[in-house]
């Protein structure tokens, strides 16, 4: 992996012009972390050179949750999000099920990824890499990070959502998010930050 740090008190400045992967387990405040450098990015940089790729799913509980849940997203940034984001671990009954979903889930969000190459902007940042790297390219993924200037992505890395009725996306999803970190400047490892329901606008 890339230089581990266990602090969340990072600031936008810090990851200025590098890439950077925050991990953690469902509901630690990955996503809560992303938004807030987000919006500390739009404050450094001109906010049309910023594209976010949200391929989170919708919050359930302490699962899940969309940047918008924390930030409000200015229309001059180039904002991308599948239609439907399915949890494959959570909602398949069976392992032709979660397959099918994590199939799904490529379908839907490696178009976004391949809009970005085809005209990427200085700032990349993607919400939940994870759920795209069940069944997706790790290569697709690194040609976004070597287009991108600043680069950051939320990845889910830990135990609560082990269970995947055999089919080896967990297995999948882990070999590669540890691959992915090896490529990149910064790792920002968390455990849980305090919730805020409030939402700054940009």
């Amino acid at each position: 992996m890339g230089r581990n740090e266990q602090k969340t008190l990072l600031k936008g400045i810090d990851i200025l012009g590098k890439k950077v992967l925050i991990l953690g387990e469902a509901g630690s405040g990955k996503t809560r972390l992303a938004a807030k450098l987000f919006q500390e990015l739009t404050t450094l940089i001109n906010p049309e050179e910023i594209t976010v790729i949200d391929l989170a799913p919708r919050k359930a509980g302490a699962i899940g949750g969309e940047l918008t849940d924390y930030v409000e997203i200015s229309s001059v940034v180039r904002h991308l999000s599948p239609k439907n984001v399915y949890t494959p671990r959570l909602a398949g009954q069976s392992p032709e099920q979660v397959l099918h979903y994590a199939q799904l889930n490529r379908e839907n969000m490696e178009p976004l990824l391949n809009t970005f190459i085809q005209n990427p902007t200085k700032v990349l940042i993607i919400n939940d890499v994870t759920l795209y790297l069940h069944l997706g390219k790790l290569e697709t993924v690194l040609s976004c990070v070597r287009l991108a200037n600043t680069f950051l992505a939320t990845a889910y890395y830990g135990s609560k959502l082990a269970n995947d009725l055999g089919t080896g996306i967990s297995a999948n999803e882990r070999q590669l998010v540890d691959k992915l970190a090896r490529f990149l400047d910064l790792t920002v490892k968390i455990d849980h930050l305090e919730t805020n329901n409030g939402k700054r606008h940009l």
